[in-house]
């Protein structure tokens, strides 16, 4: 089968269904057909002023674990440590709402740390906007999912990587399996009790060669809890965050080695791993999307966690001057026509 069939045949099969659950059937059952319109003109405005769709907030810059691969606690964010205020916070979704629909509550940081994350939630749904929040569920116990369930949320990433304690706790180190597992399945349960639509669950499962032969066991958990997606996702080793001889370290130790596994990487003459990308690659996310930073600072994306290439500051600032900027334009153009090393080395 051809790569283009295979393209349309995920599309058509799985891409678009979700996609319409979560951002047009869901809002009708729930009566906020509101959201939908929203997105609709937030795609408008992408195609016909080019401002971006998606807004990635970073509310705070801290974790309470240590996974292996993430650079936030390894000393590689080194950024002063900040908790978003509340008030920055409305500030900013007051300045995104008009261009922006789907907003990530979330980047280099555990999403749950914050104490008052239910509230930032609730204020950009209030907005009509689309909200998500990415977890490791450490904290997700019975007090925490009833705050999340009436908060307004849209859609929840669960991430369980393994379905034991030898090919979980490794890889997330300063966590619980089981735990975390009897978290995830109570918030589900809650959520299934309380007849609940929203918010979207899915359940995140990076393969590694710790838990590469439990996706059976995966699947089935899923099932069984009634998570509304289950999402097998591909290792990420950054270039960009570690050095060379910590990738390779980090190779041996988590990178799978099934032939059946899907991995985003392959490996050159001297056994160094690189990300596979087509001749003329450039990166799709670069003009839809917007991340801003504790302090206020927009970066370019998502992969620059220290602000090493920002566009300005939305808190003293409007959303168009900054996306509009030279400094802004001049940067997307670059990484359109690939000509960052840190994109090229991006995972």
């Amino acid at each position: 089968m051809s790569k283009l069939l295979k393209h349309w045949k995920y599309k058509i099969l799985k891409y678009w269904p979700y996609l319409i659950k979560r951002h047009f059937i869901n809002q009708i059952l729930t009566g906020r057909i509101l959201k939908f319109f929203y997105l609709i003109m937030a795609s408008l405005k992408y195609i016909i002023l080019k401002t971006p769709r998606v807004a990635i907030i970073e509310t705070a810059n801290v974790c309470n674990i240590s996974c292996p691969t993430c650079p936030t606690p390894h000393h590689k964010i080194i950024r002063p440590k900040k908790n978003m205020s509340l008030g920055e916070f409305r500030q900013i979704i007051d300045k995104i709402s008009p261009y922006c629909h789907i907003v990530l509550l979330y980047n280099s940081n555990e999403p749950l740390l914050h104490p008052e994350i239910d509230k930032m939630i609730k204020y950009a749904d209030q907005k009509n906007l689309y909200t998500m929040i990415s977890t490791n569920a450490t904290l997700l116990d019975q007090e925490m999912s009833d705050r999340i369930l009436k908060s307004g949320l849209d859609e929840i990433l669960l991430c369980l990587d393994g379905m034991s304690k030898e090919s979980y706790e490794p890889f997330r180190t300063g966590a619980d399996f089981e735990t975390v597992k009897n978290n995830i399945s109570r918030f589900c349960g809650m959520k299934k009790k309380q007849k609940l639509i929203k918010p979207f669950t899915e359940l995140q499962f990076i393969v590694t060669k710790l838990n590469q032969d439990e996706i059976p066991l995966i699947k089935d958990f899923a099932k069984q809890i009634g998570i509304d997606r289950l999402r097998l996702k591909s290792l990420s080793l950054g270039e960009h965050a570690f050095t060379k001889e910590e990738m390779n370290d980090l190779t041996e130790k988590f990178f799978p080695d099934s032939k059946s596994v899907k991995v985003r990487y392959q490996k050159d003459s001297a056994g160094a791993l690189h990300v596979k990308r087509p001749a003329g690659w450039a990166c799709p996310i670069i003009t839809r999307q917007l991340v801003v930073l504790t302090d206020g600072s927009v970066a370019m994306c998502c992969r620059d966690f220290n602000g090493q290439y920002l566009y300005g500051n939305i808190l003293q600032d409007s959303f168009l001057t900054v996306w509009n900027s030279p400094k802004a334009k001049s940067l997307r153009e670059k990484v359109l026509k690939n000509e960052l090393l840190f994109c090229r080395i991006c995972s």
